[in-house]
């Protein structure tokens, strides 16, 4: 082909239009990423038409095959280089990996089609008629799949354009054929019948032109029909949208995520721009994560961690430079910033309804707003980041144990040690009633749950569990939970308990890699890093 060959500029255009849908789905919100898909695509097709001279349609078509999944992974390259979606990184190419094979087989389909319709049916009008068949049932298709998938309006109406355009093309190409109505068809198909019943053969057949006199009126309506089906097929095999909408505004690394009555919440996340190689941000919502506003921005600080929620408050330890300092965030639009920085991190954890931390060898206490700290007691041994809790005046934690991936039970208000306990691998720990404790251990492929009676020293084993990773524990209105998997970047599990730790139940979310989550009213809210959504189940209450 060459360029001044029409039917280069028809094949180009419906090709790469066709080739830009699948990613167009996914990346529609930016007009950097649609130009750059557009481009990109068109120019793969027009590689491929135009650079193999007198090798075959076949291997035509492979080229564009190949150009085409070419262009899509530099567009990923791309994306990620200049930044030009609100994905991060990391769920950015993690994202595409898994939809690589979906592309490979889409533009596949669609190349094969393309050499179906160049090497075995061109002829004038057969060729018109189907190509324009071919873009009209792509259209209604990927408009609904659009309806119950991707619920981008730009793909949206890219498709329908598909779906118009090619009805109207379709009945262009067949405006000079000539041949009988559908009424007259229904009437000639009736007669044909009485005719058989009456043992009469002398009839004149139905023509192909009959059938595209009568598809060409028709098929507006088949397309409406089409589209209607595959509503209903999509809408069948998509999950439950009410519980999974799009984090409209929520930018960057998000690490942390808090709701609260009446749709407020909070979200904590990182970025990293050209001037201000670290940013630290949150942002706040008031219809439970659907529409996010940007609350703060910190040029020069690093990611938050260790954050807890302490009735309407969010306490986190942020790094700025080489120190770190305490921060408190309120949904409800204040905050306040210790004036003391520490060396180390210190670690935050919460005393009814006070903030304590421990840091410098003291543990303190201090009130909401972080304007002093006031000193509860000291430890001789370093406190490890496993979760403290003080029980009737004594702190209760984890200290290393003779290496950094060993930890042992202590009272660091009495300086001992509880019941040698000790744990090679993971653990968490966290107060569940006025007396006890919860603890979780991960030792080899199993979870191990404890419970620590303070008062007597006594740790009981309430059961073993077959996953292999989890989360640090918490507590939302008498419920504790964390997550847990069994695999890396496998599903991810809530795991929670009603009754201070007694009995356990799980329920799987279907997703891998969360690390933003809370629980809220009975319902577990999550971000989904990879489709950039907010998430929300209902928890089962199962009998243990």
């Amino acid at each position: 082909m060459k360029l001044t060959d029409k039917r280069f500029w028809i094949y180009e255009i419906a090709t790469a239009l066709c080739m830009s849908a699948f990613s167009l789905t996914v990346y529609s919100y930016s007009i950097f990423c649609i130009l750059l898909i557009l481009l990109s695509n068109a120019l793969a097709v027009a590689i491929g038409l135009l650079w193999p001279k007198n090798i075959g349609v076949l291997y035509t078509w492979l080229w564009v095959w190949g150009a085409a999944i070419g262009a899509y992974l530099v567009d990923v390259a791309l994306m990620v280089i200049f930044n030009m979606t609100i994905h991060e990184p990391y769920p950015l190419i993690v994202v595409q990996i898994y939809l690589l094979s979906s592309f490979i087989l889409v533009s596949g389909v669609l190349c094969f089609a393309g050499w179906i319709i160049m090497s075995k049916t061109y002829k004038r009008t057969a060729f018109k008629a189907i190509s324009t068949a071919l873009l009209s049932i792509i259209g209604a298709i990927g408009a609904a799949a659009n309806i119950n998938i991707g619920k981008n309006v730009v793909p949206f109406v890219i498709f329908i354009g598909f779906a118009l355009v090619g009805c109207v093309l379709f009945h262009k190409s067949l405006k000079d054929i000539q041949g009988k109505s559908p009424a007259d068809l229904r009437k000639f198909r009736k007669a044909k019948y009485e005719a058989w019943r009456d043992g009469k053969t002398n009839q004149v057949p139905f023509s192909s032109n009959d059938y595209l006199y009568g598809l060409r009126h028709i098929f507006p309506f088949i397309m409406v029909g089409l589209f209607i089906l595959s509503c209903a097929l999509f809408g069948l095999f998509s999950s439950d949208q009410s519980n999974e909408w799009k984090a409209k505004g929520l930018v960057g690394d998000v690490s942390d995520l808090y709701i609260y009555d009446d749709g407020k919440g909070i979200a904590i996340s990182s970025l990293r721009y050209m001037n201000h190689p670290d940013t630290a941000t949150v942002y706040l919502t008031e219809n439970s994560g659907r529409k996010w506003e940007l609350f703060i921005e910190l040029h020069g600080y690093g990611k938050t961690f260790n954050t807890v929620r302490i009735n309407d408050d969010v306490y986190c330890v942020i790094q700025h430079h080489s120190a770190y300092e305490i921060g408190t965030i309120n949904h409800k639009g204040s905050n306040w910033w210790s004036d003391y920085k520490f060396a180390n991190p210190p670690i935050l954890f919460a005393n009814n309804d006070s903030l304590c931390f421990a840091a410098n060898g003291n543990f303190y206490r201090t009130d909401r707003y972080l304007d002093k700290a006031d000193s509860i007691g000291c430890y001789s041994l370093r406190p490890a980041n496993k979760g403290l809790a003080v029980v009737q005046n004594h702190i209760f934690g984890f200290t290393f144990y003779q290496s950094p991936g060993g930890y042992r039970l202590y009272d660091f208000t009495a300086d001992s040690y509880i019941s040698d306990f000790s744990c090679k691998g993971d653990v968490s720990l966290i107060k569940s009633s006025d007396n006890t404790c919860v603890i979780l251990t991960k030792t080899g492929g199993e979870l191990e749950s404890y419970l620590l009676d303070c008062p007597t020293g006594t740790v009981t084993n309430m059961g073993q569990f077959d996953f292999g990773m989890m989360e640090a524990l918490r507590s939302e209105g008498g419920v504790l939970y964390n997550l847990v998997t069994k695999r890396p970047n496998t599903d991810s599990y809530i795991f929670y308990s009603f009754d201070a730790g007694k009995t356990w139940n799980t329920q799987c979310i279907n997703e891998s890699n969360i690390r933003a989550y809370c629980l809220h009213n009975g319902y577990l809210y999550f971000y989904n890093q990879f489709m950039h959504t907010i998430c929300r189940q209902k928890l089962e209450i199962k009998n243990p």
